[in-house]
């Protein structure tokens, strides 16, 4: 089953009766926003490649009507007149209040890459997200150890998307990460990265 398709190329999880990858049978899957979600599906489509998940600032429902737009909108603007126009607004979704004020230089330093970013491709990213269903109803069927982190300051996908991914598969923790908004592990990596080491060596453990 597919996750996404692009005109060069598909992403599938063994559709052909290959072997895992890299002869990797499972493994702990870590993901922050789109690749969260591509977490989640794994972890319902192909459970038994799935030891574990790590899931950053996150969404398991589908996108309003209202952020549809948005979203094509931005896809408009950006084929139009590529992604300059929209830093601003990019770059306010993406940091929290916090890092916006007191970390500028890393603010700036990741507008310029996402005024580099291939628009092609980012067409592709928002027609994935516009078009993604809800997994919700089904997290409860999710059966292994998964740790969930969110930024307080997350307006991109606010801390409640979280709340619900946690409340909603089994035993999963939740820990929120102050001053961060969507992009926690920039803003706060020490936090990030201390909270996955530790939630993977409890997994060890057990």
């Amino acid at each position: 089953m597919p996750f996404a398709e692009t005109p060069g190329a598909r992403i599938h999880f063994e559709e052909r009766g290959e072997g895992p990858p890299l002869g990797i049978g499972r493994a702990v899957w870590a993901g922050l926003s789109i690749g969260g979600m591509v977490a989640l599906r794994a972890a319902l489509e192909r459970p038994g490649r799935v030891a574990g998940l790590v899931l950053l600032d996150t969404d398991a429902g589908a996108e309003t009507t209202l952020a549809k737009w948005k979203y094509r909108a931005m896809g408009w603007t950006a084929r139009a007149l590529g992604m300059r126009p929209l830093l601003p607004a990019v770059a306010r979704l993406m940091f929290g209040e916090t890092t916006r004020e007191t970390k500028p230089e890393l603010v700036e330093a990741w507008k310029g890459r996402f005024a580099a970013t291939h628009v092609p491709s980012m067409l592709t990213i928002l027609d994935a997200l516009v078009r993604r269903d809800a997994v919700v109803d089904r997290l409860g069927g999710i059966d292994v150890a998964t740790l969930v982190l969110v930024g307080e300051e997350d307006e991109a996908l606010p801390p409640d998307r979280s709340r619900e991914i946690a409340a909603g598969i089994p035993g999963a923790g939740l820990e929120l990460v102050p001053e961060a908004g969507h992009l926690t592990a920039l803003e706060r990596p020490g936090v990030v990265t201390g909270a996955m080491a530790e939630f993977l060596e409890g997994m060890a453990e057990t």
